[in-house]
């Protein structure tokens, strides 16, 4: 047997669990496999705690742990780094869960904190700017892990309580969905509920966008003096919590 065809009949096996695949690897003796697929499962079972610790709070260690190892059975690893496995969980646990949508939501809350802390660097927005930049030439974005969740659930309340150690609130669903925002300011993931005038804003700062295309977005929507007032609150906001970047930066 060729190197090759070794490793192909071990991924095989670890993948599948399958003991007519055990004889294809050519180990004579079963007992040493099991050491192998126990490290295997385990390795992953610890990876997915890891990335969804409120996840399985909520859930149960048994119950998650269950789930978990059926997810790992179905969904074998294909990327070089593990750190890209949680991402299927979170997307499957809908259908592992079906009646379940505060897991699901709170899975794909936790794996957004996860992805906000590796993020790329940005120059996030500061007070000290407000009263510099040249406001006709900046363009803003998301900051440091900025992304958008779509949510019914009450998951973030629930997140906030067990991270905290608390009883986790009873779970809600609501009819509209809301938009929450994840980035990360200092080294530490944050999150707030948008208002309603916020979305379509922060929609369009998944590219550079603009100042004055922000400025004509409120406008359209609350008149222009009502949006001047508006944009102060706005930026006074992002600015306190670095929750947008300076995409291009002009000083007077």
């Amino acid at each position: 047997m060729t190197l090759a065809a070794l490793q192909h009949a071990m991924r095989q096996w670890l993948e599948t669990g399958d003991p007519a695949l055990a004889a294809e690897t050519g180990v004579r003796e079963p007992a040493g496999l099991d050491v192998y697929l126990n490290n295997y499962r385990t390795q992953l079972v610890d990876c997915l705690e890891a990335a969804f610790p409120q996840t399985r709070n909520w859930l149960g260690q048994a119950d998650f742990g269950q789930i978990a190892r059926r997810h790992i059975m179905a969904c074998p690893p294909t990327a070089w780094t593990l750190a890209d496995y949680p991402a299927g969980f979170a997307a499957g646990l809908a259908e592992w869960l079906p009646g379940d949508l505060v897991a699901a939501e709170l899975a794909v809350f936790e794996l957004a904190l996860g992805k906000a802390m590796t993020g790329a660097d940005r120059l996030p927005l500061a007070r000290t700017m407000l009263g510099s930049l040249d406001w006709p030439a900046v363009a803003l974005c998301h900051a440091a892990g900025g992304q958008l969740l779509l949510q019914r659930s009450n998951a973030a309340a629930i997140w906030s309580a067990l991270a905290r150690g608390h009883d986790a609130p009873p779970p809600q669903v609501a009819d509209a969905a809301i938009r929450i925002l994840v980035w990360r300011c200092d080294w530490v993931p944050c999150f707030r509920t948008l208002d309603a005038d916020e979305i379509a804003i922060f929609e369009a700062l998944s590219q550079p966008t603009p100042f004055t295309d922000i400025c004509a977005m409120l406008a359209r929507d609350l008149g222009e003096q009502e949006a001047v007032q508006r944009l102060g609150t706005l930026l006074a906001r992002w600015a306190e919590d670095e929750a947008v970047s300076v995409a291009v930066q002009e000083t007077v």
